[in-house]
């Protein structure tokens, strides 16, 4: 095992040698498995329960450590891009996401570059040579009531170190119920911190005009903002 996020346990199996891979990109087996959460490893996809070539697989936080905080536009919207797919895998099933934070999503390379930079920005989103994001957590993971759009959250959660939305971070609004549009804030945070190192898990609030000043007028800006629409049942996770 080389890490546990929730019951979620990625494995490391062994390494995996070939004609086409270099001394420097030796590539590993890995296995991600969660025999307790059929609903999240769904939503993983290609990697559930079937082992996979990576060189790589690191949580975000140890990616952005790695990296020096160092990211690139493409490779936030590769992350915009993943959450996205997973939460819409999750919620067919019924499921939502309450939060989400650096230690809950895994980053997986396939190449040493990924770590760094991406030469050209014209190569496919869903292209296997680019890092892939998965939230692994299955403890943050709950059921949807159809009737109102809200999470059925039955049990305690550790948000410590999240990305909260206003109504998670409330203590006055628990134990009310909180739409599964929360993710879509908490998700915008977290690009928010990947891409420009903006850090609100103590603040808890974003300065729009301040915050976004890099990004400004771009599809991402505006993808953000509509994500981060106060008004919870109105947010929108739409990049275009």
């Amino acid at each position: 095992m080389i890490m546990r996020i929730g019951n979620t346990v990625i494995t490391k199996k062994a390494k995996k040698a070939n004609k086409t891979q270099t001394q420097t990109q030796p590539q590993s087996t890995y296995e991600i498995r969660n025999d307790l959460s059929p609903h999240l490893m769904k939503s993983i996809g290609d990697k559930n329960k079937k082992t996979f070539e990576a060189t790589d697989v690191l949580t975000l936080r140890e990616y952005l450590k790695r990296t020096q905080h160092a990211t690139e536009l493409y490779v936030a919207l590769r992350l915009v891009h993943d959450l996205g797919r997973q939460m819409q895998a999750l919620l067919s099933g019924g499921h939502g996401i309450a939060c989400f934070s650096a230690d809950d999503v895994v980053v997986i390379m396939h190449r040493a570059s990924d770590a760094f930079t991406h030469a050209g920005g014209d190569s496919d989103i869903d292209s296997r040579d680019d890092p892939q994001f998965l939230f692994l957590n299955d403890r943050l993971v709950f059921e949807v009531d159809r009737s109102d759009g809200t999470l059925v959250i039955d049990r305690a959660m550790d948000t410590r170190d999240a990305f909260l939305s206003p109504e998670m971070r409330d203590p006055q609004s628990q134990p009310q119920p909180v739409h599964f549009k929360t993710a879509y804030y908490s998700a915008a945070l977290l690009v928010l911190y990947f891409l420009l190192n903006v850090d609100v898990t103590v603040t808890g609030t974003v300065n729009v005009t301040e915050d976004l000043r890099p990004i400004k007028g771009t599809k991402l800006q505006w993808f953000l903002l509509r994500c981060l629409n106060p008004v919870p049942a109105e947010r929108t996770y739409i990049y275009i």
